[in-house]
């Protein structure tokens, strides 16, 4: 189902650059402007410039990071690798609750589906406004400066058993990124047994929903200026991949920190939790015993109220949160908070804004401070039920998801031209 293959990818020249730490980066929309402004002071090649550029020189924002790159071309900072690759990637990294883990993958292109095809399917709703910006920086670039990160099954290792042997040599690429973690990158001339374990597979994308969709206006476009009678560059777009057994494949949960909402009283919410949650008492331990606690659960922690444990009884969920969605949206404890807990209990709207973040004790200082009013603590969603609401066509609620580390941007571009 699944059309993926090398291609000559453009990479920094160590030569040129110093360490590669200087230049890669995390995706775009992960990278804070003060993050911005230490990664563009380690090099004047780093990635967020063309990732998040500025106006300059009398070009808009876009026109200038086409500049730039096409500058790093003519001045060979960066190169085309001279036959059609993959790219083994290797990440170290430690995990917010402390864990070293590694994590294997690979960079390729994939074909973008056409309109009648469910080849690669998301979990996340897209917004019109991440897409327009994307696509002007693709349309000026003509590049897929990041990579989409998408997950695969391959239960048996199939896969993974045939690409092991690449990784035993010394890598090409070695850098560390802002996030901390060891990036190691490992050039391979295509091997076959890549493109044909696709052709029956299904891929998921775990980040990246806007690119893919930037992907497949910008293809639409092109076809319709150029009319080509074969396939080009931009009907092919760069992905991540990374099995769903890998071991080292990391969700963390994005816990949400709430300003206190008019009128709230804490001990009235905790009384209307009564007919859906037990609801008890927790101290400073309460990201612990939501980690530990059996069935759904969340901690809750309320400015002036303490911090509590609420866990769902054993009861029809559509009870709480309706049957106008489906089994696998419903099997989400995110979904239980969004719909059941801040929308029904609360009575605050879908569009309710939340500050997002993964660190459970810096939402609880938070709320300690008096910086916010609530903070509620999550487990992460598993890996099969991002797979499960994808093949439902069940978006997810905003940020159910935060997979760490994310991929690197810079250790390899896809041109489309």
């Amino acid at each position: 189902m699944a059309s993926v293959r090398g291609f000559r990818g453009f990479r920094f020249v160590a030569e040129k650059v110093g360490a590669l730490d200087a230049v890669l980066t995390p995706p775009y929309d992960v990278i804070t402007p003060a993050e911005r402004q230490e990664l563009i002071a380690r090099s004047p090649c780093n990635m967020a410039r063309l990732l998040l550029p500025v106006e300059k020189d009398g070009l808009d924002k876009y026109q200038a990071a086409a500049a730039d790159l096409n500058a790093w071309v003519k001045a060979g900072v960066l190169e085309q690798d001279a036959q059609e690759s993959l790219y083994l990637l290797e990440q170290a990294f430690t995990s917010p609750e402390g864990r070293r883990h590694t994590r294997r993958g690979f960079f390729a292109v994939t074909k973008l589906p056409e309109d009648d095809e469910s080849v690669v399917l998301g979990h996340e709703r897209t917004f019109d406004g991440p897409v327009e910006d994307r696509l002007k920086l693709t349309e000026a670039t003509q590049a897929n400066l990041g990579a989409i990160f998408v997950l695969y099954a391959d239960p048996d290792g199939q896969l993974s058993d045939r690409l092991a042997p690449h990784y035993e040599r010394e890598p090409d690429v070695q850098a560390s990124t802002i996030d901390g973690t060891t990036q190691r990158m490992w050039r391979v001339p295509e091997v076959p047994c890549v493109p044909e374990f696709f052709l029956d597979k299904r891929l998921y994308i775990a980040d990246g929903h806007h690119r893919f969709e930037t992907a497949r206006y910008h293809r639409d476009r092109m076809r319709a200026a150029e009319r080509p009678g074969a396939l080009r560059p931009y009907d092919f777009v760069l992905m991540g991949f990374v099995a769903f057994e890998d071991p080292g494949l990391v969700i963390c949960p994005p816990h949400r920190l709430l300003d206190m909402p008019d009128g709230f009283d804490g001990k009235r919410f905790l009384g209307a939790l009564d007919p859906w949650f037990d609801v008890r008492a927790a101290g400073n331990d309460l990201p612990k015993q939501v980690e530990t606690a059996p069935g759904c659960a969340f901690g809750v922690a309320i400015d002036g109220a303490g911090n509590h444990l609420i866990t769902l009884r054993d009861i029809d969920r559509t009870d709480l949160l309706g049957n106008c969605r489906g089994a696998a949206w419903r099997d989400l404890d995110v979904a239980v908070l969004h719909r059941g807990i801040i929308e029904r209990i609360l009575g605050l709207p879908e569009s309710t804004q939340f500050t997002y973040i993964r660190d459970a004790e810096q939402a609880l200082g938070a709320v300690a401070s008096g910086e916010k009013g609530l903070a509620f603590l999550l487990r992460a969603v598993r890996a099969d039920q991002v797979r499960a609401c994808a093949e439902a066509c069940e978006p997810m609620p905003p940020k159910s998801t935060y997979f760490f580390p994310k991929l690197p941007s810079g250790a390899v571009i896809h041109r489309l031209v």
